[in-house]
């Protein structure tokens, strides 16, 4: 079982402490990320989840990328998005194109997205 949590939490300390001081365009996004995570925090807060159970779920082996201020793990079935800024993460069947539950069904809005659980809850 790998690591998905050190890399991502990696990528976002990187993003977030170094990316947006230097970028115009990526402060733009982080503070639109901030915002969305203000009004849905609680929302989110609701369905926690483990970064290291949904990668090793939905993409083991994944490929990993930094995608403006997102993380991805993917493979040839899902990708797992996870925002750097606001701590979030959702499930992306790209087969048929939709951001699913945790059991791999579509789901609303509501239903799929997942606030990432901190390393000393996992």
């Amino acid at each position: 079982m790998s690591d998905s949590k050190n890399a991502y939490s990696n990528a976002s300390k990187k993003f977030t402490n170094k990316t947006v001081l230097s970028s115009e365009k990526a402060k733009h996004q982080y503070d639109v990320s901030k915002k969305k995570e203000e009004k849905y925090n609680d929302k989110w807060s609701n369905h926690m989840v483990n970064i290291n159970d949904i990668v090793n779920q939905f993409t083991p082996n994944a490929n990993e990328y930094v995608n403006g201020y997102k993380y991805v793990y993917e493979n040839d079935r899902y990708q797992v998005v996870a925002d750097m800024a606001a701590g979030y993460l959702r499930i992306k069947n790209k087969n048929t194109n939709q951001y699913v539950k945790l059991d791999g069904k579509p789901g609303s809005n509501d239903e799929t997205h997942f606030k990432i659980k901190k390393r000393s809850e996992m």
